[in-house]
């Protein structure tokens, strides 16, 4: 695909002045952002703790630089995920664990075999920051997981900027997308943060709270819903064969 990688700071992205630092002064992360892909480096300050989620192969000199500047620092990983099987560009998750040392982490469905931790309920693992949170979240596709850590939310395809992601390639399900709409409501509190999987503006997040006003799929009944989103038909990622290629190794 050949786009510039972009790396920004929350202050950057949150369309509502949100302050991270007073509200979480233990927490930052940084969006690396190519195209409207999204991916995200989240670290605790206190006990130098970090994690990725949903990296590209073709921003790795950027995310190899990045997570060396924090184990320089005495970070420890506590793991890469993946969100789900992406369609539209190529993961280089496992990669990136094997040089952060830490798991690789994907639902149970994921058909790649180089994952470390599979999910295959609603569940967490331990840390020193407090629960990192991995909830199934099927929708966008069969494998989708949403990671809850701090106070990031990280919505990947299942919750964008005052949307949701689409549920028309291989694998979606409108009616489960919006059960998993419904377990991240359960899940998240309004002075958290929700990071999109994907943003075509430059790379938004706000606080929960502001996305529960701006998002009206988080406030549509099943039905309307359900019938909205199954009714969506959109273009095939341009890379759509040689992504799933790929990252189903």
């Amino acid at each position: 695909m050949n786009h510039p990688t972009r790396i920004k700071t929350f202050a950057e992205i949150a369309t509502d002045r949100f302050d991270l630092a007073a509200k979480w002064p233990d927490w930052d992360m940084r969006l690396v952002l190519n195209d409207d892909n999204c991916t995200y480096l989240m670290w605790n300050k206190r006990t130098k703790e970090a994690a990725w989620i949903d990296p590209m192969r073709e921003d790795w000199e950027t995310l190899a630089a990045e997570s060396r500047k924090l184990m320089e620092q005495g970070y420890r990983f506590i793991g890469v995920v993946d969100s789900h099987t992406h369609a539209d560009h190529i993961s280089n998750a496992a990669d990136l664990a094997k040089l952060t040392q830490s798991p690789l982490i994907q639902h149970e469905k994921a058909p790649s075999r180089r994952v470390d931790i599979r999910v295959s309920r609603d569940t967490a693992l331990s840390t020193a920051a407090g629960p990192f949170k991995l909830l199934c979240t099927p929708g966008h596709t069969g494998d989708c997981i949403t990671l809850i850590w701090g106070p990031f939310i990280l919505g990947a395809d299942t919750l964008l900027y005052a949307d949701t992601g689409r549920d028309d390639l291989p694998g979606g399900d409108s009616a489960a997308h919006y059960e998993s709409m419904q377990t991240i409501k359960a899940n998240a509190t309004p002075d958290m943060v929700m990071l999109p999987g994907h943003d075509g503006a430059g790379g938004r997040a706000s606080s929960w709270a502001t996305q529960l006003k701006e998002n009206a799929s988080l406030s549509q009944d099943r039905e309307t819903f359900v019938r909205e989103a199954g009714a969506y038909s959109g273009p095939s990622p341009k890379i759509l064969k040689e992504s799933l290629f790929e990252n189903f190794k």
